[in-house]
């Protein structure tokens, strides 16, 4: 089975985008400031505590990002720790969510060892990984790792190909003769895109197994899919998820209106039911949540979610997405 299956359903999924602190709400900053850490720099002292609360909530994913460096001018370090052995801490620690990357900054990575990390975590997670990739964002790091940030989107195609290609068991020609990459996963990880990578929206539908695009109104998504499942359907593909994310800070009062922040709102559940409802019925699969600017407390909101707005979503009560 495809860990696609895990958030690709006859209903909408909900996931959780990590770090699970609130460090960038006017509390968490001065908590920050406190312990010592820069902006964008999160709690790391409990690291499964969030993750365990949201599959026990009844949440489908979980979500990291690549941050090699912190950069102190982009000012954000992402959940700080890599991405890959984080997965593996968490596989240990859960059962049955989704295990995801939004992204892996693929032109960066050695494909022989990613092949071989992505491998091992989709074999002792019971194959619960999803490798979310992107070109990167931030120009530092590619001179620090002696690359041309001017070339990521050519060497995001390649890497793709040399991944599937190594996971398949295609050997490589050592020295002595051919060597492989074990353990093999011939039937392959799959694959989404963050963002667009430096690619069009055609090569990534004919291509990978979904796309993780960036939040925006249901509109604007609506839109967006529509060019989507055109490009699937001239490449003679079956549909395949799209995927977004949300800054969300749900407020206290269930019929407060939607009032933008950064990347997201802050929302009654109400009204962010509705929200969620519209982007289902644009297409949308999955929304992962990230709560880093919330003003009340992780588990409250994670438990208000389950409680009054994951239910409004179950298989009987799913509105009709477009097809």
């Amino acid at each position: 089975m495809s860990a696609l299956n895990l958030i690709y359903k006859d209903r909408m999924t909900f996931g959780i985008e990590l770090p699970l602190d609130r460090d960038w709400s006017e509390a968490g900053q001065r908590r920050a400031r406190i312990e010592g850490r820069p902006f964008g720099v999160p709690d790391i002292s409990n690291p499964a505590k969030g993750v365990e609360l949201a599959e026990s909530l009844g949440f489908d994913g979980v979500w990291l990002r690549d941050v090699p460096v912190h950069d102190p001018s982009f000012g954000d370090a992402g959940q700080v720790f890599d991405p890959f052995p984080y997965l593996g801490f968490l596989a240990g620690r859960t059962r049955r969510i989704a295990l995801g990357t939004a992204g892996i900054v693929l032109p960066l990575r050695d494909p022989i060892l990613l092949a071989k990390m992505t491998a091992s975590l989709h074999h002792l997670s019971g194959g619960r990984l999803i490798l979310g990739i992107a070109s990167g964002d931030r120009p530092v790091e590619y001179p620090l790792m002696g690359l041309d940030y001017e070339v990521r989107g050519a060497a995001l195609r390649d890497r793709v190909d040399q991944m599937r290609n190594l996971w398949s068991g295609d050997a490589l020609q050592g020295p002595q003769g051919p060597v492989t990459v074990r353990p093999y996963v011939p039937e392959g990880i799959p694959m989404v895109m963050a963002g667009m990578g430096q690619q069009s929206l055609q090569w990534i539908a004919r291509t990978l197994d979904g796309w993780f695009t960036y939040p925006g109104p249901p509109d604007q998504a609506e839109r967006r899919l529509s060019i989507w499942r055109q490009a699937r359907t001239d490449a003679g593909l079956p549909s395949a998820p799209v995927l977004t994310a949300m800054h969300l800070d749900l407020d206290p009062d269930p019929d407060a209106p939607s009032r933008p922040i950064q990347f997201g709102g802050r929302i009654g559940r109400n009204a962010l039911i509705s929200h969620v409802q519209s982007l289902h019925a644009a297409g949308v699969a999955h929304i992962a949540f990230n709560l880093r600017q919330s003003q009340r407390e992780i588990e409250d909101v994670l438990a208000e979610l389950a409680e009054h707005v994951i239910p409004e979503f179950a298989q009987e009560n799913t509105m009709e997405i477009a097809q």
